[in-house]
């Protein structure tokens, strides 16, 4: 019976683990944009834009609109650098629980 509950439990962590691992898109942040100049000039506006948003602000979010509503490698780049910068900053000393305020749904609704 030990036996049988062991390779159940077994079972249910690795089903476990390849759902949490494919909810992650790329594996360890990768996008398939990373080398087009797009994917970078957008990982840098929403990098500036993770590091000074204020919720409510427009003036505080960095984006070509043009860019971000026409092109998948900016838009990809733009979310990447906003959600790179925006966890750096919360993490930053002294932030505390703060540093996290309206940084959970950033500026595309994410």
């Amino acid at each position: 019976m030990a036996n049988r509950f062991s390779r159940t439990a077994a079972i249910g962590l690795i089903c476990g683990l390849i759902l949490a691992l494919g909810g992650c898109g790329t594996l360890f942040g990768e996008s398939k944009y990373a080398d087009d100049p797009l994917y970078k000039t957008g990982y840098s506006d929403g990098c500036a834009s993770g590091t000074s948003y204020v919720p409510g602000d427009p003036s505080t979010v960095r984006r070509d609109p043009n860019l971000y509503g026409t092109m998948k490698a900016y838009r990809a780049g733009w979310k990447a650098g906003f959600n790179s910068c925006r966890v750096n900053t919360a993490t930053e000393p002294g932030a505390g629980a703060d540093g996290l305020a309206g940084r959970r749904n950033g500026p595309s609704g994410y």
